[in-house]
């Protein structure tokens, strides 16, 4: 198999560009995680060429190739005139900022570099390229290599709340989907890296109070690119912060009356910051803003249902652009959001490894819930604001996702932020609920 977008000296030179990332990862594990550091790195740059290699050779293009088509003119045009190349990447399209491309530099894509959300990847991989010798595969693993500090930052979250190394290792490390479809050159990538990190710095900042001037920056960046790419997450990720934030001081009194009592308080008083506060953000949330979020959810949900989608869709039947509408369907898209495909829908390998995982996470819940009382469930996750925050994104995102995207192949990529959360929530309150009932 060939692709015209890898040639044989990007073969020859991806080892050295391996090497030297495993080299500088190796100088600056920690001492006491280093095996744990560089066996995460490893196989995350071990997705990454998997997911590059799949798309040169197999699907032979897909948006991670326009992505690299819309980022090489202005590499190109960066060697011959650098001012221009700056101030067209940096700012958004323009028929002035198109016209500094000729038939010698290429010209980009002209649906990727219109659309802000699109752009902003290819913004991010003109960087990588100018070090990457303008190479697709390449860039790819120096994306990787770099993005592979969101999951390891949220390894040492999970790992310092409750002490379990394994549980945390497994939540946020070793997903096989986040090691494929967040790891290549795509929007997955970067809000993934971008949602691990945000929640990292939440809460070692606010939550333990320890500030850092770089953590507090690298919290700013991460916002601006869930905000610039995928507006969504922020909307599935803010109602559960509040709530986690607000609760935190509340669950560390000692009567367990007073704090169910304070519980519907804080529902009441998070509800009117999120809706305060996506109001204040309507024009930056553009189609995900309050008065549009609904139209644009149908609009979306009855596109990938096509003909041209290759039928590798559900069907989680009509839906009314009302209140009560979009509400009866919450059971089911939530539950497409979290479990599907299952093992009796897939049609391809890559529907097979994800429909596995889903297994593995549907294991987990239904042994969650047949060991323990329903009861037990909800009151010890009230009793732990960030298991709560958890449980509370992971259902937000899994509806968004099973409501608005009823096609298996984008389902999967976009789902793989809230994994890592909600195998943690599972496997935690398994083992807190364990403790409490004095089991081993």
């Amino acid at each position: 198999m060939t692709s015209q977008y890898f040639e044989l000296w990007e073969g020859l030179l991806l080892p050295v560009y391996l090497l030297v990332i495993l080299g500088i990862g190796y100088a600056i594990a920690p001492k006491q995680e280093k095996r744990l550091f560089m066996t995460g790195l490893s196989l995350r740059l071990g997705g990454s060429i998997a997911f590059a290699s799949i798309y040169l050779f197999y699907y032979g293009g897909g948006d991670t190739i326009a992505y690299y088509q819309t980022a090489q003119p202005f590499v190109v045009l960066f060697y011959e005139q650098p001012m221009l190349a700056l101030k067209a990447i940096y700012s958004s399209y323009s028929l002035e900022n198109y016209s500094f491309f000729s038939v010698e530099t290429g010209y980009p894509l002209h649906y990727i570099y219109s659309d802000n959300q699109t752009f902003t990847v290819s913004r991010i991989l003109f960087h990588l390229l100018l070090f990457s010798f303008n190479s697709y595969i390449i860039s790819t693993v120096v994306l990787a290599a770099i993005s592979f500090i969101g999951p390891w930052k949220l390894f040492l979250m999970f790992k310092d709340l409750y002490g379990n190394k394994r549980n945390a290792a497994i939540a946020a490390l070793f997903i096989p989907s986040v090691l494929f479809w967040g790891t290549g050159i795509s929007k997955d990538t970067i809000t993934l890296t971008s949602a691990t990190y945000l929640v990292y710095g939440i809460y070692y900042t606010f939550y333990k109070n320890e500030i850092k001037v770089s953590r507090m920056l690298g919290m700013v960046v991460s916002l601006y690119f869930i905000l610039a790419i995928k507006p969504y997450i922020f909307m599935a990720l803010t109602p559960g912060i509040i709530l986690w934030l607000i609760s935190s001081p509340i669950s560390r009194l000692k009567t367990p009356f007073l704090r169910r009592f304070a519980i519907p308080f804080i529902a009441v008083i998070s509800s009117v910051i999120f809706v305060l506060i996506v109001q204040q953000l309507d024009d930056v949330l553009g189609s995900y803003a309050t008065d549009q979020i609904i139209e644009k959810a149908i609009v979306t949900q009855e596109d990938l249902k096509q003909d041209y989608y290759g039928g590798n869709s559900f069907d989680i039947g009509e839906v009314s652009a009302t209140f009560l509408g979009i509400l009866s369907k919450v059971p089911i898209a939530t539950l497409y959001g979290l479990y599907a495909p299952s093992l009796l829908q897939v049609n391809n390998i890559l529907m097979l490894l994800s429909a596995l995982e889903n297994t593995f996470l549907l294991y987990l819940t239904l042994k969650l819930l047949c060991t323990f009382r329903f009861k037990r469930i909800i009151t010890t996750s009230l009793d732990h604001p960030i298991l709560l925050f958890f449980i509370i994104f992971s259902l937000s995102l899994a509806f968004s996702i099973g409501f608005t995207t009823p096609n298996y192949g984008a389902m999967i990529r976009f789902k793989i932020p809230l994994i890592p959360f909600f195998v943690f929530y599972l496997m935690s309150l398994t083992m807190l609920i364990k403790k409490q009932k004095g089991k081993p």
